[in-house]
């Protein structure tokens, strides 16, 4: 028989190894221990019954029979035409000559909305781009000075780059203009130690660092008239004839001190070196482009629901990139136009119900455009349970306001997993944002599987799709900063991630085909029956939780005895949310309460453990920026320093290893003025399995206040 949650089952040994070591440990009671075991038979026997999925076989089905793999891969071949940079005339070109066109044929309720995005105005933390107008560009060896009579007289010009030929040689956001110089290899050139005795004046930095940390050292500090970016010798050394993608994003107040810059392979940085053995190299570069005020572009469409239209399932995927960028991500919204062709087609066929909530599908220039979206409509916001947003007041969050009850960011969707030697996957929350939408996204991805779907002009390649744990960089992220249950669906590893391989040819219709299908039933459950009682929705959603929780407790109790004091406070930590869930699982089985009511373990603990006093609280919209942190002092960048190497991941691509940019995230998301700091480091340390303490979190604390990011809320007596 099937799995319906391979999860659940994943595993059995930990379980085992937990209850096992539970015992040698004394950890519990034996009382506690038997209604754990009683819990977990409860959700086996609702698992381990003969398939019957949350979504209707039929409107599974129906959806499966219309969604077409190959009209998703046609809208990406159009989408793929356009040189797609946030803020750039092109991207609103494609929005509103590929996007909306296509929307409107399909009966679809579609607008267009642009906000400001000129190199000054922020959103949250992140300082909007400079809108940037490119037409073309080219990167010459001009020639070679050398010693031996007629050398340089001899040569002939080589060309590095033409934006014609390969777009994404040329930086995104470059200066227009003409320069030379003698190139000078400056190792990554993103600090000052890369120029310490090397003079780039007037000549041209040669660096493996990403453009824009480059052009601010070399040319903005250290008077270079432009830079080549070449890739460092780990990145992807098996294919040496690729350029990646690079930007140099100048603020408003750097344009006139900011230049252009371009990429080459590894094939000629090695050509270039070999020339700049024989003499002095001289490079010539060539940019067509503007950089003035832009607009940011988002293309909405809406399937209003048919009882609370006010409440959303938001489906979205960025729509930037440069041209050619297929999977990464004109993927994501050619199976997002499909997405919305198909539902809408069912629905006026009368082969599916109308929604009861409204379904929005959003392209984005990613992060950008979301962030902008969230600071401009206070309303996209999360249902039902107060939140502690920036934007808004406690009675933001009453019944019968906007919200958003989960999204669905669609985020590199239709690769060839042959070609690119990956797999799909779809993110689950992280415990800052418990969510029931883990447990719908494995049923529903688990009744996709089963499906075995494919496109008639599609692959036959297996599917093995996976459920992984929260990952960070898209648009997701931005409203789990919301509080909003969000998932990321997606390809990785990738090799051909932000490069010029990123082609068409490295998608497939069958991937399309099975992933719109899986986005598609996943949005018309949320939007027509999630709000109702469902058993096997609790069922499975206590499940999931319960085995994460007994695989955490197990790593901790298989560890080396006697175990470190961090070791036990992450147990107990566990331990807790373990008995909380069970004894909900309990009172759910008896009194059938809503599945939908948000995250009832953590709720439950939060009013245990509730800090009296009050505690830190984040005072901007997630994810924080780089350069949210301009500024802090020589001993908190240090500090800082020191957890970007603690919490250091070597993954290429898609951070599925733990880093600080997700523990910090993770960090702030718990800041909600009604935790301690001590409490947010047993969450954490709990959470990912690693030595947090109070310390560390009164540190980061500390850190964030100054840069006023976060601020000590005081909770009154009673509240």
């Amino acid at each position: 028989m099937p799995e319906m949650f391979p999860e659940f089952r994943q595993d059995d040994a930990a379980v085992v190894a937990w209850q096992t070591t539970f015992a040698k440990q004394q950890v519990c009671c034996s009382l506690f221990r038997m209604k754990i075991l009683l819990c977990l038979s409860i959700v086996l026997t609702a698992l381990l019954a003969p398939a019957q999925h949350l979504v209707k076989q039929e409107t599974f089905d129906a959806i499966a029979t219309e969604y077409s793999g190959e009209v998703a891969q046609e809208n990406t071949r159009r989408i793929v035409e356009y040189h797609r940079i946030q803020g750039s005339p092109m991207m609103a070109s494609v929005a509103e000559q590929v996007v909306l066109p296509r929307l409107k044929t399909a009966g679809l309720e579609a607008k267009i909305e642009q906000f400001v995005s000129d190199g000054k105005t922020k959103y949250g933390t992140y300082t909007s781009p400079m809108g940037w107008d490119m037409h073309g560009g080219e990167l010459w060896v001009e020639g070679v000075k050398t010693d031996s009579v007629g050398g340089a007289q001899d040569f002939k010009p080589i060309m590095l780059c033409r934006y014609a030929d390969v777009p994404m040689c040329v930086s995104t956001y470059s200066k227009g203009g003409e320069w030379s110089g003698e190139p000078v290899d400056v190792g990554s050139g993103t600090s000052d130690a890369n120029y310490q005795g090397v003079d780039v004046r007037g000549k041209v930095a040669l660096a493996s660092g990403y453009a824009a940390n480059v052009v601010r050292e070399a040319v903005l500090k250290h008077g270079a008239v432009g830079v080549v970016i070449y890739p460092s010798a780990g990145d992807r050394p098996d294919h040496p004839d690729m350029v990646r993608y690079n930007g140099i994003w100048p603020h408003a107040e750097e344009l006139e001190k900011t230049s252009g810059g371009f990429q080459i392979s590894r094939n000629q940085y090695d050509m270039i070196k070999s020339l700049m053995r024989q003499g002095a190299v001289r490079v010539h570069g060539k940019i067509d482009a503007t950089l003035g005020p832009g607009k940011l572009t988002l293309v909405h469409a809406y399937i209003r629901g048919t009882e609370h239209p006010e409440r959303e399932v938001l489906i979205t995927g960025h729509l930037d990139h440069p041209k050619w960028s297929a999977n990464d991500n004109a993927s994501g919204s050619g199976a997002m136009i499909e997405a919305a062709r198909t539902l809408q087609t069912l629905i006026a066929a009368k082969k599916l119900f109308p929604p009861k909530l409204t379904i929005h599908f959003m392209w984005v220039p990613e992060y950008f455009g979301t962030l902008a979206y969230v600071s401009n409509h206070p309303e996209a916001r999360r249902c039902d349970s107060a939140w502690d947003d920036p934007r808004n007041k406690p009675d933001a969050f009453s019944e019968g306001k906007p919200c958003i009850i989960a999204n669905i960011n669609m985020d590199m969707v239709g690769e060839d997993t042959v070609k690119t030697n990956s797999r799909f996957y779809f993110t689950r929350t992280p415990d800052s944002v418990p969510s029931f939408l883990n447990a719908l996204m494995a049923d529903v991805l688990e009744q996709t599987r089963e499906a075995n779907l494919y496109a008639g002009t599609g692959t036959r390649n297996y599917w093995l799709p996976e459920s992984i744990a929260y990952a960070q960089g898209s648009d997701h992220d931005v409203f789990l900063g919301l509080g909003v249950p969000a998932t990321m669906l997606g390809h990785d590893p990738d090799w051909t991630h932000h490069t010029s391989e990123d082609k068409i040819d490295k998608t497939d219709a069958s991937e399309f085909k099975r992933v719109g299908v899986f986005a598609c039933a996943a949005a018309q459950y949320l939007a027509s029956s999630a709000e109702k009682s469902d058993w096997a929705l609790l069922a499975s959603t206590h499940g999931m939780r319960i085995t994460e929780l007994a695989s955490r407790l197990a790593y901790d109790l298989q560890r080396p005895t006697p175990a470190p004091p961090a070791s036990d406070h992450r147990m107990k930590t566990n331990r807790e949310l373990l008995k909380i869930e069970t004894e909900l699982l309990e009172l759910d089985v008896s009194a059938g309460k809503d599945a939908t009511n948000t995250a009832p373990h953590l709720l439950e603990y939060n009013r245990r453990h509730q800090a009296q006093s009050g505690g830190p609280h984040r005072l901007t919209l997630l994810p924080l920026d780089a350069s949210a942190f301009e500024g802090t002092s020589a001993e908190d960048r240090k500090w800082l320093d020191a957890q970007e190497a603690r919490f250091a991941s070597d993954s290429e691509g898609l951070a599925t290893q733990l880093n600080f940019g997700l523990v910090s995230f993770e960090a702030v998301n718990l800041m909600t003025g009604r935790r301690s700091t001590e409490e947010i480091a047993e969450m954490l340390s709990a959470e990912y399995l690693v030595d947090i303490d109070q310390a560390w979190v009164d540190r980061l604390v500390s850190i964030l206040e100054k840069q006023k990011l976060v601020g000590i809320k005081q909770i009154a007596a009673g509240n």
